[in-house]
């Protein structure tokens, strides 16, 4: 019997189990006592037992079929499966992999026999993978329910990389759970793009932000209107509000409303630009001004729309307002000043002068206009004859001209075509523009030019009435000296000779004092300046000074040795300056005192004298006056003689040599300090030594003669000569 049911077809099998049973039910038939009941049991039973029979038969064959008809797509999605670039994972129900295609082993870098029957979670989450989203999974894979989300796995060589990944619950065909399939893409890429737009955003809005721009468009199309979150701060709405056109209108003051209206209205054209400044109202009422900035782009349908910017510039509207203001004030400013004002830019060119400039330079006013270069103006006035220096050698006075004015700092006089004299100042600005001024000193130098001539005319005067007074002067010494010579003897003459020649020679000496000033003045620049030793000079006068401080017991204190005291001299002069500052100290030096000298040489400096006596000394606010003519201190004028013109003449001879002379009072004691200061020589002297100054034969009579002038010849014979103690 088995053997027949192995081999019968299957469609045949339904109709063997019904022949069998109704065969078994009429041998239970037969032998029953309930015949009929045990047929119709047995009959309805085989019935049903064959009828289940063709049912699940005819389920089968139809299984068979569709198996048939989907042997193809199972063939294809197993090719794809193997294929395709993203990863595919089949999992048994306990989760572990089965089988994992080419492109899991790329993107992960394990091999198939690597991962087969491990559990995906542990083979490729790590730390950094989203607590948040593993919880998801496996809710998901607990529920046997489909689940899409993005992961961060770690690969085998460590990189960590995003995937998006796909999970579907596989069912056997009696719906039963039979495994899991994951398709994972690599999204990486994706997502490092994403983060770096929104970084840029970040960035973009940030920016915005601080310099107060916002964004807009508008598609007259769909005539729609949308801003950026800055757009709705500045005009006071919470971000992502998105407005109308009217509702923006609405912001605008009135008189702003109507060109950017027509502008709207306006069809679009590729070359459209928009840039405007309105004032407007934000939600708190507050005014403002906006830069309003568009142009035209195509949208994915090629239409065309406005895509713009919308800045805050109240405040550098403001901030060029006070500029403005600053400006005019400051232009006003210098308008109003007295003086000549011009300022050119690092380029040289002009950028603005005053009225005063303007009129200063009236032969090339036309010239002078901004943006103008220097040069052109200087060739322009040049041309013109505007300066009168430059006619004859244009080309050398403007090449002059350019370098002094190219200079840092720039001082000098000019004078014009219209005889007006004006001194330059130039001075160059930390940021390259140079500013200028012109002072005219015509007035000034006009009167300093009638003072020196009237100077001139003084010192020829003096000098004219002091050579006629010498000869009936010297005549009148001569006969005094002869009527003294006569009246011996007499004693009702004697004393009217006497006092007849030292009243003539008290005038000649006054005359001569005056003669000195005037020689003085008019050879300033003619010295006959010789390199020399000071030293040798300064011992020659004492030597000559030693009749008249021997009888009064003075001493004289000098360094010792005496350094050279190298300098360029007239040494005729400078023994005239010695003279008189050492003859004034012993005339008030008391008796039996010292004059205390020190001489100085440092390198690089010129020589250095201080003289000191301990006389009177000279009060505090006549230190300076006793240098002026004819003015002698209050402490010292005894009547003993003095003119009033020995340190007059001492301080201009030392101007002349380019030193300096002053008295100060010293920092002990009583008496007077006299310091004398020559410049530093042109060269210095040989090793060998300096030669010795000469002196020339008018200078030893002149010397002689001022001797003579402070003593008689009998207090000269009788006494001895001083100390010198060094």
């Amino acid at each position: 019997m088995r053997r027949l049911l192995r081999r019968a077809p299957p469609h045949l099998l339904p109709l063997l189990v019904l022949l069998v049973g109704l065969g078994l039910c009429a041998i239970a038939t037969a032998t029953s006592r309930t015949p009929w009941l045990v047929g119709t049991a047995g009959t309805l039973g085989s019935l049903g037992a064959a009828a289940v029979l063709w049912r699940t038969l005819l389920r089968l064959r139809r299984a068979e079929q569709q198996a048939k008809l989907m042997a193809p797509d199972h063939e294809r999605l197993s090719l794809l499966a193997r294929q395709t670039s993203n990863a595919v994972v089949v999992t048994d129900v306990a989760r572990r992999i089965t089988w994992v295609n080419a492109g899991f082993e790329r993107i992960t870098g394990y091999t198939a026999a690597e991962v087969i029957g491990q559990s995906p979670g542990k083979l490729l989450q790590c730390p950094d993978t989203d607590p948040a989203t593993v919880a998801r999974l496996r809710e998901a894979l607990d529920r046997a329910e489909p689940i899409c989300c993005e992961i961060i796995n770690r690969g085998r060589n460590g990189r960590l990389y995003w995937a998006e990944i796909n999970l579907q619950p596989m069912h056997d065909r009696a719906g039963r759970l039979d495994g899991f399939i994951a398709i994972e893409s690599d999204i990486t890429e994706r997502k490092e793009a994403e983060a770096a737009l929104r970084e840029s955003r970040t960035v973009l809005d940030r920016t915005a932000r601080i310099s107060g721009t916002g964004g807009w468009s508008w598609d007259p199309w769909s005539r729609r209107l949308q801003w950026t979150d800055e757009t709705c701060r500045l005009l006071g709405y919470e971000p992502g509000h998105q407005p109308t056109l009217s509702g923006f209108m609405a912001h605008l003051e009135a008189g702003s409303r109507g060109p950017l209206e027509r502008a709207l209205a306006q069809p679009l054209a590729p070359d459209t630009q928009w840039n405007v400044q309105v004032p407007l109202l934000d939600t708190q009422g507050r005014r403002i001004w906006v830069r309003v900035r568009a142009e035209t782009e195509r949208d994915a349908l090629g239409r065309l729309r406005l895509v713009g910017t919308l800045q805050d510039v109240t405040a550098v509207r403001a901030m060029r307002a006070e500029i403005q203001r600053s400006e005019e004030l400051l232009r006003g400013a210098i308008d109003a000043i007295d003086e000549a004002f011009v300022l050119y830019d690092p380029e040289d060119r002009l950028v603005f002068c005053n009225e005063k400039y303007l009129q200063l330079y009236a032969t090339s006013r036309d010239l002078l206009v901004p943006g103008a270069r220097f040069e052109d103006i200087v060739r322009g006035g040049v041309a013109r004859g505007q300066y009168p220096a430059a006619v004859g050698r244009e080309e050398e006075w403007i090449t002059q001209r350019l370098q002094a004015h190219h200079d840092a700092n720039n001082s000098g006089v000019q004078r014009l075509d219209d005889g007006r004299v004006v001194r330059i100042v130039e001075r160059c600005m930390p940021d390259g523009h140079r500013v200028g001024f012109r002072v005219d000193i015509t007035e000034l130098v006009k009167a300093t030019d009638a003072a020196e001539a009237a100077d001139r005319a003084k010192s020829e005067f003096i000098a004219t009435i002091s050579h006629e007074l010498r000869t009936p002067l010297q005549s009148v010494l001569g006969f005094s000296d002869l009527g003294r010579h006569f009246a011996a003897g007499h004693p009702q003459f004697q004393p009217m000779f006497e006092d007849i020649h030292t009243g003539g020679s008290r005038m000649l000496q006054l005359v001569n004092g005056l003669l000195d000033i005037s020689k003085i003045d008019g050879t300033q620049g003619s010295l006959d300046l010789q390199p020399g030793d000071l030293g040798p000079l300064l011992k020659a006068v004492l030597h000559e000074l030693e009749p008249l401080m021997a009888p009064r017991g003075l001493r004289v204190q000098l360094p010792e040795p005496l350094p050279v005291l190298w300098a360029d001299v007239d040494a005729f002069r400078v023994q005239q300056v010695l003279r008189n500052v050492l003859a004034n100290a012993v005339r008030f030096s008391p008796e039996g005192s010292w004059l205390e000298i020190e001489a100085q040489a440092a390198p690089g400096e010129g020589p250095r004298l201080q003289l000191r006596d301990h006389g009177p000394g000279i009060p505090e606010d006549e230190l300076e006056r006793v240098f002026e003519p004819f003015l002698q201190s209050s402490r010292t004028r005894d009547g003993s003689g003095g003119t009033g013109l020995g340190l007059t003449i001492s301080r201009r001879i030392m101007r002349a040599h380019g030193g300096f002379i002053v008295a100060r009072a010293p920092a002990a004691g009583a008496g007077t300090v006299i310091e004398l200061q020559w410049p530093p020589p042109a060269a210095l002297p040989a090793a060998a030594g300096p030669p010795r100054p000469r002196t020339s034969l008018r200078a030893m009579r002149h010397a002689r003669q001022n001797v003579l002038e402070l003593q008689s010849p009998a207090s000269v014979a009788e006494n001895p000569p001083c100390t010198i103690t060094s």
